[in-house]
């Protein structure tokens, strides 16, 4: 997941996908915490992104 472009509609589309997740299966469904911890990747993945981006000035 790292490997491909982080944008903020990424990371949108991941939390929506978890809150639909959470609200079927629960939040501690193995589902919703999966999707979670991508999220998790993502956001980490996009924050790193804008800080070389933001240091590199």
């Amino acid at each position: 997941m790292i490997c491909q472009k982080v944008t903020v509609e990424k990371v949108e589309e991941k939390r929506q996908e978890m809150i639909k997740l959470a609200a079927i299966y629960g939040l501690t469904s193995l589902l919703t915490v999966q999707a979670s911890q991508e999220l998790d990747t993502l956001l980490n993945a996009l924050t790193n992104k804008r800080d070389s981006e933001y240091f590199s000035l």
